[in-house]
């Protein structure tokens, strides 16, 4: 099974593949242009722009995507566990993975220390199948460590489950789930509380007090619960 790529390397991954086929930039355009018609061509100097990096490959439509993959012959299941982008779906398609609408995203754990980031591949932990209904473009999945937001009698999130973060999604509401970095408490998830004109950081725990950071970087919200399956 193909590792995912860091987003920041997948200019050098196109470049790579095109020279293993042997094929000009204006090779594969034109291979764009035959796969996808007008809707789908990726242009020389746009693909130029694409394998220097200028670009990202989000940057595409679904249908140039989808022609892109094509024209490199890069199969269906390496294009989205190396990019993380969803397959452009296709009436009568066999593929697996375009029926299933799953997207490969990496699991990282909730560590006492430090932020979250994509790029950094070396605190991959694992792969979550993310069905397309609840993908969120940038999402994270963060493995939880801890019980502080374990309910009395084991319900809630529990250690070892895993959660989905919106990191585009930063503003503090009430009673929503957050993940957010507190100077000397570290990643942590919390629940929202506003008691008068102070914001709380509350657990599900009774056992764990509120605290009421003085500074604190919001990394994204909880919006679903797995393995509970339960949006947030």
């Amino acid at each position: 099974m193909t590792s995912p790529s860091p987003l920041s390397d997948l200019h050098t991954w196109l470049r790579e593949r095109r020279d293993a086929l042997g094929l000009r930039q204006d090779e594969v355009a034109r291979r764009t242009a035959a796969h996808g018609g007008e809707a789908g061509t990726v242009t020389q100097p746009y693909l130029s722009r694409l394998e220097r990096g200028v670009r990202p490959l989000s940057a595409l439509t679904p249908a140039r995507q989808d022609a892109l993959r094509r024209a490199l012959e890069i199969s269906a299941g390496e294009w989205v566990a190396r990019t993380g982008l969803p397959l452009l779906s296709r009436e009568g398609s066999d593929d697996a993975l375009t029926a299933l609408e799953l997207f490969r995203v990496p699991v990282r754990a909730l560590a006492t220390a430090g932020l979250p980031l994509t790029e950094d591949s070396s605190s991959v932990i694992d792969i979550e199948l993310v069905p397309a209904r609840e993908h969120r473009p940038g999402m994270l999945v963060l493995e939880v460590q801890g019980d502080s937001m374990t309910e009395p009698g084991g319900g809630g999130i529990r250690p070892g489950d895993r959660v989905y973060v919106d990191p585009g999604d930063l503003d503090l509401r009430e009673g929503r789930v957050y993940v957010l970095h507190v100077p000397g408490l570290g990643l942590t998830v919390k629940r929202l509380r506003r008691y008068g004109d102070h914001v709380w950081l509350t657990s599900d725990n009774p056992d764990h007090p509120p605290v009421r950071p003085e500074e604190a970087t919001i990394v994204g919200r909880v919006y679903y619960h797995q393995p509970r399956g339960t949006r947030l």
